[in-house]
């Protein structure tokens, strides 16, 4: 949703999954990535409304593809310009945002193992915050994502997300 709480960002597609943006009280909704043979999935909406998050990569799905698979991308609503913003050799996918704004975690492989990076919305610098976590659905088409959702607190000190059959909440202080 965004804040304002008028529309939802949805990913939309069955192969060619694209960003949806769609009024709560009707409309078929516009679509916002328009890049070809590019699947956008996980969206998430900034503090302000302004940016859209979401996990890209080329292509639906294909066997024995190298990393990295998937990034970061951010659509911004006052220009219509898309960027990446967190791309590494283990992927990067399902961004997740704090409510202050200052804060974003997503799903990153190192070696054979996903955890959870945060990044420092402000200033860029990133640490792992939680690691390993649970398998990630990069190898299969991800429909529904490539991590389970989790979210912060409502004060953004911490991250709530469940992995080896536990729900964990995870400061982001370490």
């Amino acid at each position: 949703w965004t804040p304002d709480g008028n529309y939802i960002i949805a990913a939309k597609g069955r192969l060619d999954i694209k960003l949806w943006m769609i009024h709560k009280d009707a409309g078929n909704g516009v679509q916002i990535t328009e890049a070809q043979n590019i699947k956008t999935i996980d969206p998430a909406v900034s503090h302000d409304g302004r940016y859209i998050y979401f996990s890209q990569r080329q292509g639906p799905w294909t066997y024995n593809a190298p990393m990295p698979q998937y990034s970061i991308g951010v659509y911004d609503r006052e220009n219509a310009k898309t960027s990446t913003i967190a791309a590494r050799y283990g992927s990067a996918f399902t961004p997740t945002l704090s409510k202050d704004g200052k804060w974003m975690a997503y799903g990153s492989r190192f070696e054979d193992k996903t955890g959870l990076i945060l990044r420092n919305l402000e200033t860029s610098e990133e640490k792992w915050l939680a690691y390993a976590v649970q398998r990630d659905d990069q190898e299969s088409i991800a429909t529904m994502g490539v991590l389970p959702g989790m979210a912060f607190t409502p004060d953004s000190k911490a991250l709530v997300a469940s992995y080896g059959g536990k729900i964990y909440r995870i400061p982001v202080d370490g």
